[in-house]
């Protein structure tokens, strides 16, 4: 099990280096540069203006002169200033939004994994029951619901006409009177529509998933030779059938993490919440590449993390992959 885990350890490197590589050529062919962006319609800048711009920012040079740059300051960990106007540091600013995001990312990952499996299970066990077709339409629904549409939906029922939840901002406005428990009640409070509309569509498609491999796992031969030994039925269902069921989720909770960080942009957008997503959006739009690959990195180390620990926990649950002969 540590040597399967150093070799998928090291196996990042290079695979986040390929990342960082493909996003930064990307970012540089796209349209405007940080140097012209904003400056267009402006008569007060002249063309010498902005090269000296282009030249401060070391846009001047080529561009793979400039990775390999970025590259440097990377390995130390300096992600650099921020092309906006407060010039903080990118890695100041990304670590400042970075808790919303961990935040919304993490509930709704426990969301999904702690409802989508019993869901599963349920709709295996009890299939072509009352139970089993309202989850299959939950599942239709949950995939054909726009996210950004649904989030307007609930901000408009359960916050502006029912009043029972914030729905905007991270606490209330009064959040510096309250004492510490009421503070944190506030914070979650904020987070439960954010949270819902992140992991409504995983939520559905991974309780689906829970239960074809559900019903082809029930229907093995190694369950049937159970039954017939007389091993009580919530035995099979759920010490033998789930621990073989639930290997493919162990995986897809893994991929579903990039989706997760990259819809937070239109959660946090769509809810006003200072998170990592909003910053990235924002820096897009500015073109300001340094903050952009700042998110870039960060997103794809939680994202490998995420995927390593998918890795080793279907390692754990199969031996066939800590031993190399799956």
């Amino acid at each position: 099990m540590r040597t399967y885990a150093l070799k998928r350890l090291l196996g990042m490197f290079p695979l986040l280096l390929g990342i960082t590589m493909i996003s930064f050529a990307m970012m540089h062919l796209a349209p405007g540069e940080p140097a012209v962006t904003g400056q267009e319609f402006n008569p007060k800048v002249s063309s010498q203006d902005i090269e000296r711009l282009r030249s401060y920012y070391g846009l001047d040079k080529p561009l793979y002169e400039q990775y390999w740059n970025w590259l440097k300051r990377l390995a130390v960990l300096d992600f650099g200033e921020s092309f906006s106007s407060d010039h903080r540091p990118v890695l100041d600013k990304v670590l400042e939004r970075l808790p919303v995001t961990l935040w919304i990312n993490i509930l709704a990952m426990m969301v999904i994994f702690l409802v989508a499996i019993p869901i599963g299970v349920m709709s295996a066990v009890k299939q072509d029951s009352w139970f089993d077709r309202t989850m299959t339409v939950f599942v239709f629904i949950g995939f054909a619901i726009p996210s950004f549409w649904l989030g307007l939906l609930l901000m408009m029922g359960l916050g502006v006409n029912m009043n029972l939840l914030p729905i905007s901002g991270i606490h209330d406005y009064s959040w510096q009177q309250m004492g510490f428990w009421e503070q944190q009640l506030d914070f979650f409070k904020h987070l439960i529509l954010p949270v819902f509309v992140s992991a409504i569509g995983g939520l559905a498609g991974m309780s689906r998933f829970m239960r074809t491999g559900m019903l082809e796992v029930i229907r093995a031969d190694y369950i049937t030779t159970a039954r017939a030994m007389g091993v009580p039925e919530n035995t099979i269902r759920y010490r033998l059938a789930l621990k073989n069921a639930i290997l493919p989720i162990i995986t897809l909770l893994g991929l579903s993490i990039p989706g997760l960080i990259g819809g937070s942009v239109i959660v946090e957008y769509l809810f006003s919440l200072p998170g990592m997503g909003r910053l990235f959006y924002e820096a897009i739009l500015a073109r300001d590449y340094t903050v952009v690959m700042g998110i870039t990195v960060i997103g794809a180390v939680l994202t490998l993390i995420g995927n390593l620990m998918a890795d080793l926990a279907y390692a754990w649950a199969d031996p066939r992959i800590r031993q190399g002969q799956g």
